[in-house]
């Protein structure tokens, strides 16, 4: 997979559209069609987005917190079969351009054979472009165009809107099944007070991207990923309440072994929560509850079905 920032110009190609925050179950239908396009021509699957999100410069009050960064999306498109993922800088001028103007400018630097978009894709000044005229406009130009309806799972369509409910609600199974991969995220690890390690449960303190949504406040199962290995772990998302650290943190204890990863970038992948945050009484309790929380990790890993982290 090529990724590429503001081109000018590309070899001719089946284009997809949309921003695919998540790359969830709806994006990769997009992709699949995409790619039985592009086999019939023996073209390229080129993705055209923009970052930030059109709503950090339209509305910066309404702009969601993500659940991709933007290499992160790439790199599951990438997973999906995308050939070439093509970001385009979001500002002002791009979001006041006619919708007309924007589906020239995308056929200028693209030549698409086909486009495809989401039902849902809006495009041009105050969104006023969708599929409806992009198909009117695509079949003027002896352009193929398809609006690839939503894809639905418990009579609901899959969102990033409905993933991030989810996830705020530390339903991680649930929001897996959409995302048709477990939610994860990856940062350095830092140092943090080493409190963890005083209690008997040192702990790898992950940064978290800017923006990045986080799961509710909690307990959970986990795969950690370092380099080639994957750990598995306990970790708590929360303010630390009963000996809080000021800010909110995400702490893996691994299981069976204390590596030193100060430095190195790991990736959390969260796969079942365990239990919400709350206080403790005192230092005692605290390693009581822990303790029990770190029975029931190992007994999640000692029931779960094979899992395969993602590459």
């Amino acid at each position: 997979m090529r990724l590429m920032h503001n081109p000018e110009r590309t070899e001719p190609c089946v284009l997809v559209l949309g921003m695919f925050d998540g790359v969830h179950r709806g994006h990769q239908a997009l992709f699949l069609r995409a790619r039985e396009l592009a086999a019939r021509d023996a073209l390229p699957v080129t993705v055209c987005t923009f970052e930030p999100h059109p709503l950090a410069v339209i509305r910066p009050e309404l702009s969601p917190e993500r659940l991709t960064t933007p290499l992160e999306r790439a790199q599951w498109m990438g997973l999906c079969g995308v050939d070439r993922v093509c970001v385009h800088d979001f500002t002002r001028e791009v979001a006041d351009r006619e919708p007309e103007a924007f589906l020239e400018r995308i056929r200028a630097i693209y030549r698409p054979a086909a486009i495809i978009c989401g039902y849902n894709y809006t495009f041009g000044r105050r969104g006023a472009g969708n599929g409806d005229l992009l198909t009117a406009w695509a079949k003027e130009k002896a352009i193929r165009a398809e609006v690839v309806p939503a894809v639905e799972i418990g009579g609901e369509p899959v969102s990033s809107t409905r993933i991030r409910g989810l996830l705020s609600r530390g339903d991680v199974g649930e929001a897996a099944r959409l995302l048709g991969h477990a939610y994860t995220l990856a940062g350095p690890v830092v140092h943090g007070k080493g409190l963890g390690h005083t209690l008997g449960f040192p702990t790898a303190n992950v940064g978290v991207p800017a923006g990045k949504v986080l799961p509710a406040f909690g307990v959970y199962a986990c795969g950690l990923t370092v380099g080639d290995r994957t750990l598995r772990a306990m970790v708590n998302v929360g303010r630390q309440p009963t000996l809080p650290s000021g800010g909110v943190t995400v702490e893996a204890n691994i299981l069976g072994e204390n590596p030193d990863l100060y430095g190195q970038t790991v990736r959390v992948t969260f796969l079942r929560r365990l239990r919400g945050e709350r206080p403790f009484p005192d230092s005692d309790a605290l390693v009581r509850q822990l303790t029990c929380d770190r029975a029931q990790t190992e007994a999640f890993f000692r029931g779960a079905e094979e899992w395969k982290m993602p590459e």
